[in-house]
């Protein structure tokens, strides 16, 4: 019976080993890319975001909504413009994006396609309807 035993036990020893030796190194040099986390807030938590962090305030609705009104300080690029991939694509990564549009629906998809590309985004709930429900400034140029 101890025969039996023992080359048993030097295969699942074996097995052991070979499973170990193939799992990832926890001491890679690979830098570790932090988390980016997303938030989805109400006006005045917003209002009281912007101008922090060197975050982009983003109007993505359409440049005839945009002048009828906005949150001042904002960059306006069309979600619906056919050239909107080219305009998104010179946004920088590295600063949080504060998204918003008409009523959440367009700065829901922006947010969802800055996030994959690595952006981290807070998104204005409701968005200028909510905006001006709050009873906050609205600009226009």
């Amino acid at each position: 019976m101890k025969k039996m035993i023992h080359p048993i036990a030097i295969t699942a020893l074996l097995f052991t080993a070979c499973a170990e030796a193939q799992e990832p190194s926890t001491n890679s040099t690979a830098p570790v890319q932090a988390e980016r986390i997303s938030l989805d807030v109400d006006a005045k938590t917003f209002n009281s975001m912007i101008g922090k962090d060197n975050a982009l305030l983003l109007d993505v609705r359409t440049p005839a909504e945009f002048k009828s009104g906005h949150i001042a300080g904002a960059t306006n690029m069309d979600w619906t413009a056919a050239d909107y991939e080219t305009q998104f694509s010179t946004l920088d990564p590295s600063r949080t994006v504060m998204v918003y549009c008409a009523a959440g629906g367009r700065s829901d998809q922006a947010k969802q396609y800055l996030e994959e590309r690595g952006f981290h985004v807070i998104q204005l709930l409701e968005g200028m309807g909510g905006w001006r429900e709050a009873g906050l400034p609205v600009a226009q140029d």
